[in-house]
């Protein structure tokens, strides 16, 4: 589609003639859409970038098969996946679908939990920004490790947003994109973001949102929402036909948690049952997760490392020394990360018993 020229007017009234162009390299999309995300939102809202070139592995134990050219989440806990072609990149056309296609199916069955947040502090340390400040600016009020565990189910549960971006959108791309987001649960986008030029330098940009159909948008609007659901029904839905094992497992994780005071519930996207408490000045921590999608109990140090008691690696190290003492190898030793272990191994009573003596040990010194 031929593109006309766009005029600026200056404040003199004096008029500025802008003709259509492109981007030098792709790498300089990038970084504008990096540091600039309102270019390529809608009705999203702000986004948060998690990561530039994220990794995604083809398995539970796989390294990065491919590279994400942008990760972002929204404030309301979804993750937005983006990638990035010139138009003058042929794959623009239909292998660009496929390439998304496969980093979507892909992370949503293999990301672990915590994988999100860690991509995240990664980029604000590399910044030279404190993760904790640049998250409680985006997300205000609410609890971060109740907004992060929301990310996770989001992610696992394929609630998502694909986006193209280019500074043209062929009419193929444009027609596969609204046939998907009419028929996936993810949103599916292009945003054409058009490039002009002008004299001594400068560049305008004009976003164009492709894909978002008021019918879809609706119904993707309605179904968001899920019904509130009891524990009992929860544990059915997500292990119906896990195994006896896993089940007693879980019904003893709760019972522990309980047992020491805390609350086991659910959040609102339903990807875990989160083990809640509270420290001395009132205010909520969580110490565990039992994830939904692997069956397994994480210590949540990602979200405790930063917290007074907690902030020495001695510490936290000793602490999962001991865990995994009683419960055998975990996920990851990550000092800041979510190792776990299978919730199968809470049916065996004696771990059970172990593991809540642990526990009790952990919260006072959280505490």
């Amino acid at each position: 589609m031929t593109q006309s020229a766009i005029y600026m007017v200056d404040v003199d009234g004096g008029l500025r003639r802008m003709t259509p162009s492109a981007p030098e390299n792709e790498d300089r999309m990038q970084t504008l859409v990096a540091r600039h995300p309102e270019l390529i939102t809608d009705g999203d809202g702000d986004l948060l970038l998690i990561r530039r070139e994220q990794a995604i592995a083809d398995g539970e134990d796989g390294a990065g098969r491919w590279s994400l050219d942008h990760l972002f989440v929204t404030r309301d806990a979804v993750p937005v996946l983006v990638e990035l072609k010139r138009a003058v990149d042929t794959r623009l056309r239909r292998e660009v679908v496929g390439q998304l296609l496969d980093y979507a199916a892909n992370a949503t069955a293999y990301w672990q939990a915590g994988r999100i947040a860690d991509s995240f502090a990664k980029t604000a340390a590399d910044a030279g920004e404190d993760p904790v400040v640049v998250l409680r600016e985006f997300i205000g009020d609410q609890d971060a490790a109740v907004f992060w565990a929301q990310v996770d189910a989001n992610f696992k549960a394929g609630r998502i947003k694909l986006v193209f971006v280019a500074d043209e959108v062929p009419r193929e791309l444009a027609r596969i994109v609204e046939f998907l987001n009419d028929q996936m649960r993810a949103d599916v986008r292009a945003v054409e973001l058009r490039w002009f030029a002008g004299d001594g330098g400068v560049i305008t940009l004009s976003p164009r949102v492709i894909g978002e159909t008021e019918r879809a948008a609706a119904a993707k609007r309605s179904s968001g929402t899920l019904e509130p659901i009891s524990r009992d029904q929860w544990l059915e839905k997500r292990f119906g036909l896990a195994g006896d094992a896993i089940h007693a497992g879980a019904r003893a994780f709760t019972t522990v948690v309980e047992r020491l005071g805390g609350k086991a519930d659910i959040p609102s996207t339903q990807g875990s049952i989160y083990a809640m408490f509270k420290d001395n000045d009132g205010k909520a921590f969580y110490p565990l997760h039992l994830w939904a999608y692997n069956a397994s109990v994480s210590f949540s140090l990602q979200y405790l490392y930063k917290r007074s008691g907690m902030q020495e690696e001695s510490v936290r190290s000793q602490l999962l020394s001991e865990l995994a003492a009683i419960v055998g190898p975990l996920s990851t030793m990550n000092l800041k990360g979510f190792p776990a272990f299978k919730v199968a191994l809470l049916a065996d009573p004696v771990i059970a018993s172990e593991v809540e003596k642990w526990l009790a040990n952990t919260l006072n010194r959280i505490r």
